[in-house]
């Protein structure tokens, strides 16, 4: 499960909150105090949610990973006020995307397997250098967002499924 909006959650929503984010250069505090109590009601009903989904998975005992950007160098708002995840794939373009961009993933009702499919296949950018179109409000675009279809296959096989893939990158020794 993606969950829902990373905007919602990650440390750049810390920086709106306070005032200092860059999309808010030039803005009025009033404009800037009435948006944050706006996304701060959103913020709090996906909390909400996602709290019940896993109550609900754990309850039942289904099985489900919960994906959600990472932050190594700062708190957001998942780490100071969730369960600590499963585990934290800090470089995604080992696995084919092109964005490190830290993910954090819950293992709710089951547990990662570990491998790696390692393609490397990409031009590596950063997250923060990418702008979109939206960047006047704050909001990530969907080309940042997205998780690229290749890493999520090698994502699958190596932390999901536990199964290795042929024609995959070699290691200097293979």
């Amino acid at each position: 499960m993606a969950f829902f909006p990373c905007i919602h959650f990650c440390d750049a929503k810390t920086m709106v909150f306070k005032g200092v984010h860059n999309s808010q250069k030039n803005r009025q505090l009033g404009k800037i105090m009435r948006s944050n109590v706006e996304f701060a009601r959103e913020r709090e009903l996906f909390f909400e949610r996602l709290m019940q989904i896993v109550a609900v998975v754990d309850e039942r005992g289904l099985r489900m990973i919960i994906e959600n950007p990472w932050n190594t160098s700062r708190e957001t708002y998942l780490q100071c006020n969730f369960i600590t995840p499963s585990m934290v794939d800090a470089n995604r373009t080992i696995r084919g995307d092109r964005f490190v961009k830290p993910t954090a993933y819950w293992y709710i009702g089951c547990t990662p397997t570990y491998g790696l499919t390692e393609q490397r296949d990409k031009r590596v950018e950063i997250v923060y250098k990418v702008h979109g179109k939206k960047q006047e409000t704050g909001r990530c675009d969907e080309e940042r967002s997205m998780i690229s279809p290749d890493y999520a296959r090698n994502f699958i096989c190596d932390f999901i499924l536990g199964k290795p893939q042929v024609n995959t990158q070699l290691k200097l020794f293979d």
